[in-house]
């Protein structure tokens, strides 16, 4: 795991120290930076494989070819002996040294050659050319801005912020979107001029031409196959995870495990310590507030459970009310665009951080089985006479935090205009325009998983765990995991108004029925309670009217008239997620561009 920073192209080599810089929290065990007449790489480093022979980015024999990433490479094991066979001579264990070699052989197809969670940069000195490639699932960022003659990238926005000639500029339409869905939508970023590469994209870069961006890989919900039988279903489920677990203990630092006492968490703690030779180091979070942890107090007792059962060594991790407020802007520099997502990673990533280098989540498990009220809606669209049950993109477009109408009544009469054709409805819908999957939850599914899921699932937690020099593996974003759920009906995942149905089968093999079944908080931070309770006067403090003419952006009247609807008897959870919102940008702003 590491940070990279750099640029293809006539760039400022004076800025790539200050990009490093920017990036310590990812790597803070070493840093290295190659460079050449057309491109500068530099990378910082968390070691983890081959701690000391490791440093990056690494060349071929010749030094001709420059590669460096953030992530693992799970079929490094196999990808290694294949180039030694063919005659490649590598000096180290890691497996960023097999991306300069694998070039060499198969060329701008490298990324479908590896598999894991990945953001590489290359550069062929040779033929003058620059990679850039993001990993299937979207596990690890990458962002780019073109600036003259130069193209500039980093694996998060902090380092492309202090490159000389660099403005601060805020992007409107990333805004309206950011209202809608709490995160900014990929390849947006709140910044004008800046892209984030898709998942599962790569980018090609010569001198003097425009980049060139293609899909390298696409994940089919569709299947022809007949509805296998359900014991087969979850033989093939199991043995998969298994398989992908194994891949995820592969390190020579310890290795740590997110345990919420939820099903997914459970698994994979389950999984691993069948073939660990040590006892697993489990970890779990919970609130010393009583009305909090009252609520979240089976999640404890089944996290022990499962402690216990497999004879882990289990940490259980508290967190205070006073916590949220006083790490805000941490939380924001983490990243550093409005996010106002689950945070609860940022605090159990902290206590972790003390203990292991390397932990295993089971994010994923949600978003592949079915488990949300989107989900749980077009599972129930099935249900409905052919023409009574609307377009699928409709129902999804109805569960955003602010429809469009609702932030124009919010914005000043410039912003109102300036976004009047801006719709983040038409955004929804077009998510939902080209894809593969015939039943209405897998095409839910599958229009979250290219969206919702990388943008902001997978978003907080690579930065909240490496804003303290954690990595996080998770084994349900096993590519093998992963294709072969996306390929099982909708009726095993959701199967009479049972969530994660299959998964649950599975699950049934190793706890008891009272766990399965039990409703599931997990990680989720009682963000609402405290909105609710001890954050008001912070709450009003911060969308107050001085601070909005910060920025002019709203009206501060339309801000006011919410926030007394948050505060009124009554107030929903849809609520207190549009103040929410607000809150999180205003302080963003103060932040980054004032």
């Amino acid at each position: 795991m590491c940070g990279i920073a750099g640029f293809f192209g006539d760039g400022d080599r004076t800025a790539v120290p200050a990009m490093l810089e920017a990036l310590h929290h990812r790597g803070p065990d070493d840093r290295h930076i190659e460079a050449g007449e057309r491109y500068a790489i530099g990378a910082t480093r968390l070691s983890i494989i081959d701690v000391h022979g490791g440093r990056q980015p690494l060349r071929n024999e010749d030094g001709t070819v420059i590669a460096a990433q953030n992530g693992e490479l799970y079929n490094f094991p196999v990808v290694r002996p294949a180039l030694l066979e063919r005659g490649h001579r590598l000096a180290t264990r890691t497996d960023t040294e097999l991306l300069p070699h694998l070039w060499e052989e198969v060329g701008e197809r490298l990324p479908e050659r590896i598999d894991g969670m990945f953001a590489v940069a290359l550069w062929d000195e040779q033929q003058q050319v620059g990679l850039l490639a993001r990993d299937r699932m979207g596990k690890k960022p990458l962002y780019y801005w073109q600036h003259r003659d130069a193209l500039y990238f980093a694996s998060e926005l902090k380092a492309l912020l202090v490159v000389p000639g660099f403005t601060r500029r805020l992007n409107l339409e990333a805004l309206h979107h950011y209202l809608g869905y709490k995160h900014v939508p990929h390849p947006l970023t709140i910044f004008e001029g800046v892209r984030m590469l898709p998942p599962a994209h790569r980018l090609v870069f010569r001198p003097g031409a425009e980049p060139v961006i293609s899909r390298y890989w696409t994940l089919s919900f569709a299947s022809d196959q007949p509805v296998p039988d359900e014991t087969e279903a979850v033989d093939e489920l199991l043995a998969r995870m298994r398989q992908a677990v194994s891949r995820r203990l592969m390190s020579d630092v310890p290795v740590g495990f997110f345990l919420s006492g939820g099903i997914d968490s459970s698994l994979t703690t389950a999984l691993a310590a069948e073939m660990a030779r040590t006892p697993v180091k489990t970890f779990t979070l919970t609130y010393a507030d009583s009305a909090t942890t009252s609520g979240k107090e089976q999640d404890r007792r089944w996290a022990n459970w499962v402690a216990e059962r497999y004879v882990t060594e289990h940490h259980e991790e508290t967190i205070e009310v006073d916590d949220y407020p006083s790490s805000f802007r941490k939380i924001l520099r983490a990243f550093d665009e409005p996010f106002a997502g689950v945070v609860s990673t940022y605090f159990l990533s902290q206590r972790m951080a003390q203990y292991v280098k390397v932990a295993v989540a089971g994010d994923g498990a949600d978003e592949l089985f079915g488990s949300y009220l989107s989900h749980r809606l077009a599972a129930g669209l099935e249900q409905l006479p052919p023409g009574l049950d609307g377009a699928d993109w409709e129902w999804r477009s109805r569960l955003l935090v602010m429809d469009d109408d609702e932030k124009r009544t919010l914005y000043s009469p410039d912003v109102r205009a300036a976004l009047a054709h801006v719709s983040t409805r038409d955004h929804v819908r077009c998510a939902f325009a080209h894809l593969t999957a015939r039943d209405p939850l897998n095409r839910m599914l599958e229009a979250e998983w290219h969206g919702i899921f990388p943008d902001q699932v997978l978003t907080f937690v690579d930065r909240l765990s490496m804003a303290h020099s954690l990595e996080v593996r998770s084994a349900f974003l096993d590519t093998e995991v992963v294709e072969y759920v996306a390929s099982l009906p909708g009726s095993l995942k959701i199967h009479n108004g049972e969530t994660k149905y299959i998964l649950k089968r599975a699950a049934a093999r190793y706890f008891p029925d009272e766990m399965i079944r039990r409703p599931k908080e997990g990680f989720l931070m009682p963000i609402t309670q405290w909105v609710l309770g001890g954050l008001q006067p912070w709450v009003r403090e911060v969308l107050s009217p001085d601070r909005l003419r910060l920025h002019g952006l709203f009206d501060s009247s339309a801000v006011a008239s919410l926030v007394e609807k948050v505060y009124a008897p009554g107030a929903d959870y849809r609520t207190v997620n549009k103040v929410l919102a607000l809150v999180v940008f205003q302080e963003w702003y103060e932040m980054y561009l004032c």
